[in-house]
């Protein structure tokens, strides 16, 4: 954690050769349990360290001595520091990769006023142009691996320089449902197991560019920026659900950074069909408890900002700029 590996040498070593093995293992491994194993771990975790303390506190009771607690704290370093090391070999390193704009052309003055502008009408008509087809096609049931999906990020993937595909993930409800609602988090990519976790109240036409997103996070891209990148490119070259889902997620993106005249025109400019699709997802939203959801971002900014990304949660909005800077929404 305090002596981070060279960009090139992770780069190289882990995220192109040692990482792509070992996450088609991991992953087909947790993919043949219904179950998520990240919730037995948890579990097991919080039961063996509470039996544990018990043990310890009520050793230094009898005893009258502080030595029991001396080697609880011990024990729980030790614990904690193979979690850690678990977590980075299985995934975290990937937070040492490369930055993700030298392998897509990016240029700082593609990113315009006007180009941000023209980007934010683009999605607007397209949200409109493909809700219908959206609708017709059907949107993925909460377990599904879309095999469409999949082809498209396996494109995505190669056009990005990795050789293998990545093997996806299946979607997999959890025991953190009601922290994944209260908080407002959409879905969870589980690093120990190279797991999938959606939150089961998405609403339909959320869930492909949320999987997608995750599975960017699958394939070993580990900031948020990069996984939206990644995501949204693949949705768009999917069917026709993933490509309305891709264009939704990526119109709140858009118009989110524009001057609030200029949102509340692009917003009266949607039909009635994505209106209601937002409508049921504002809705769905009401749940976040807000003293729980401050809590939690604040939480995953600083987790964020410990594995070197410096912009915390503020790189999520970064995906419109990696998107403008880079020409990817134009690539064959």
């Amino acid at each position: 954690m305090w002596v981070p590996l060279p960009p090139a040498f992770v780069e190289r070593q882990y995220s192109r050769v040692i990482y792509p093995s070992l996450q088609a293992h991991l992953t087909s491994w947790s993919n043949a349990s219904a179950l998520s194993l990240f919730d037995v771990l948890v579990i097991v975790l919080v039961l063996v360290l509470l039996i544990a303390w018990t043990r310890w506190v009520a050793e230094a009771w009898r005893g009258r001595s502080v030595r029991p607690i001396m080697r609880a704290v011990s024990a729980t370093v030790v614990c904690a520091a193979v979690l850690y090391l678990w977590f980075a070999l299985a995934w975290g390193f990937n937070y040492g990769r490369s930055a993700l704009e030298a392998a897509i052309g990016y240029s700082e003055a593609r990113v315009t006023p006007h180009a941000l502008r023209a980007l934010a009408a683009r999605a607007t008509n397209q949200v409109n142009d493909t809700h219908a087809a959206g609708h017709a096609a059907g949107f993925p049931s909460a377990g599904d691996i879309p095999p469409a999906l999949v082809t498209a990020l396996h494109d995505v993937e190669r056009r990005l320089g990795r050789l293998r595909p990545t093997t996806p993930s299946r979607p997999k409800r959890t025991l953190l449902a009601p922290f994944f609602r209260a908080s407002g988090v959409d879905g969870m990519h589980a690093p120990f197991w190279l797991e999938t976790l959606l939150n089961p109240d998405l609403t339909p036409p959320e869930r492909p560019a949320v999987l997608a997103h995750e599975w960017a996070h699958l394939a070993g891209y580990a900031p948020e920026d990069d996984a939206s990148f990644v995501g949204l490119l693949a949705a768009l070259r999917a069917d026709p659900a993933s490509r309305y889902s891709a264009w939704l997620a990526l119109f709140h993106d858009v118009v989110s950074q524009l001057p609030p005249a200029e949102q509340r025109q692009l917003l009266a400019q949607l039909a009635p069909g994505p209106q209601a699709d937002r409508r049921a997802i504002n809705a769905r939203l009401q749940s976040r408890v807000d003293v729980v959801a401050r809590a939690s971002w604040q939480t995953y900014d600083q987790y964020l900002k410990s594995q070197g990304v410096k912009e915390g949660v503020q790189s999520y909005s970064r995906v419109v700029q990696l998107l403008l800077g880079s020409g990817a929404l134009d690539w064959q």
